[in-house]
């Protein structure tokens, strides 16, 4: 699950910095119709949008993160807990 997020998280910065990338070109190159203030109105949106993203892709590396080290830890925890039992008792 945590994978797939990712993914897609990433995926959709990628797809809005493409698009961004496309308006500002549009606007400099030629006018198509897209008055100045809407077209800023777009980035801004897709700048928010890719922002909130962003922010999501960072909470979800660090539950990444967590989960891995709370993994570890019971790894650790098991693998102490198994050389204890194994130890011949004197």
């Amino acid at each position: 699950m945590n994978k797939e997020l990712f993914k897609l998280l990433t995926d959709i910065l990628r797809e809005i910095e493409r698009i961004k990338s496309h308006l500002i070109q549009t606007i400099t190159i030629r006018n198509d119709g897209i008055n100045l203030q809407a077209t800023e109105r777009i980035i801004k949106r897709l700048e928010r949008i890719a922002q909130e993203a962003d922010d999501e892709l960072i909470d979800t590396l660090i539950r990444i993160e967590q989960i891995f080290d709370l993994e570890q830890a019971k790894y650790s925890i098991a693998k102490e807990e198994s050389q204890v039992r194994n130890q011949p008792k004197d």
